[in-house]
């Protein structure tokens, strides 16, 4: 057997069962030779987690988890920790790895699992493949809760962040087997991992948010394609929290939330060449749930078109919040029948707190297309000087069918240079 057959995930015999040597001193371990039936039936889950095990464990430069091609592997909950041995790991996704039905309750009864798969404290971690990762998320959205839901604590109605994660009750068992709702489920999470690249593969029908960057540094998203129906709950396509140095660029993102969402304790974010749409836009927030202070600053959102989403340039914060977010760009940003093209809402629940996070040294330059709804532009913010150095530079948004637009401003420190319409009346 030559070294192409190996490193194209063809099962070697003997001892390279175990471990396969590539070109380059470089380690592949395919996770059908660990067992892996790859029928779309036969439970997975195991399998994979014996190739992490040997890959992660693998003394080299480099080491590859291969998922082939042409096969359906059923994965339930599973992490995968490091650190690993290698100083660079990857995991290659050529086939289709695809989540349990939420009706599997066996498959999802440990009830602390509020993700499907999850890489914690890996450095130097690479993602990558034209592979899919199908998150089963069709039999969740059914489930999703509802005011009257009668099993407390088992489930919460906002996006998964790590904040109201620590909330989500232990009876999520009883909440599965009672059919009432689905909890919150980041169907790829990752936790502390440096130097990290999630690039080319393809993400859709999560049951909540699809990818998850959590305390990581010097991470590249970069040709992603992540889907979900515009009406599917909370299905976030990437969000980034309390991580710096993250680049997410060339990717198409449309999901039933945000393309993009940003949360606090994060900074120097890049978002990039992203088609966004159905969804909720580019998010900043939200900040400062719960009277939390919020710290977000250096984003820089640039080259996005947004199709039919309900926002674009988005800045949210909670009422009653401390903290700030500042330095903050959006350039060369297109609008296509977008409800609420450019917004910052200080009163995310709430228009009764004047409490706010500090908004300032916000940027919109080059900002174009149509808006669905009369009000392409609203800066509402709290009293007391909390949305400053606001600059508006060459903005053109109309409605779609050429009607008028309107703009409104509350307690936002606003300067216009170029040409802006629709007019924005701050002072």
């Amino acid at each position: 057997m030559n070294l192409l057959q190996c490193a194209a995930g063809i099962i070697c015999s003997g001892i390279l069962l175990a471990l396969a040597c590539c070109a380059a001193g470089e380690l592949v371990f395919d996770v059908v030779a660990h067992g892996a039936r790859g029928d779309g039936r036969t439970d997975d889950t195991k399998a994979f987690e014996a190739a992490w095990n040997a890959a992660c464990g693998a003394k080299g430069p480099s080491a590859v988890m291969v998922v082939p091609a042409q096969r359906s592997f059923l994965v339930g909950p599973v992490s995968f920790q490091g650190p690993c041995a290698s100083g660079r790991v990857t995991v290659q996704i050529q086939g289709t790895i695809r989540a349990p039905p939420s009706t599997a309750a066996s498959a999802w009864s440990m009830g602390t699992n509020l993700y499907w798969l999850m890489f914690n404290r890996v450095d130097g971690l690479r993602v990558t493949g034209n592979g899919v990762l199908d998150g089963s998320g069709q039999s969740w959205w059914v489930r999703r809760c509802h005011s009257d839901a009668s099993v407390a604590g088992a489930c919460v109605e906002s996006a998964p962040t790590v904040d109201n994660i620590a909330r989500i009750s232990s009876s999520l068992d009883e909440a599965l087997h009672s059919g009432i709702c689905s909890s919150l489920w980041q169907a790829l999470k990752l936790v502390s991992c440096n130097n990290l690249e999630l690039s080319q593969f393809s993400s859709r029908n999560s049951p909540q948010m699809h990818i998850a960057i959590i305390e990581s540094s010097g991470v590249n998203v970069w040709g992603l394609n992540i889907a979900a129906p515009g009406n599917s709950p909370n299905t976030d396509g990437v969000h980034v929290e309390r991580s710096q140095g993250v680049q997410i660029t060339n990717s198409t993102i449309g999901t039933g939330d945000d393309c993009v969402s940003i949360s606090s304790g994060s900074r120097f974010v890049t978002v990039d060449g992203i088609q966004c749409g159905p969804g909720h836009g580019v998010s900043i927030g939200s900040l400062g749930k719960n009277g939390e202070t919020a710290a977000v600053e250096y984003i820089d959102v640039k080259n996005v078109y947004f199709t039919n989403t309900m926002n674009g340039a988005r800045i949210k914060t909670w009422e009653g919040a401390q903290g700030y977010a500042k330095s903050i760009s959006f350039t060369d940003i297109e609008f296509d029948n977008v409800d609420h093209p450019v917004i910052i809402d200080q009163f995310y629940r709430d228009r009764t707190l004047e409490l706010a996070v500090a908004i300032s040294n916000v940027t919109y330059t080059n900002l174009k297309g149509t808006s669905s709804l009369p009000t392409a532009v609203a800066f509402d913010c709290s009293g007391g000087g909390s949305c400053t150095d606001i600059h508006v530079n060459s903005v053109m948004i109309t409605r779609s069918g050429g009607q008028q637009t309107f703009a409104r401003c509350r307690n936002a420190r606003v300067s216009i240079s170029g040409q802006v319409y629709p007019e924005i009346p701050c002072h």
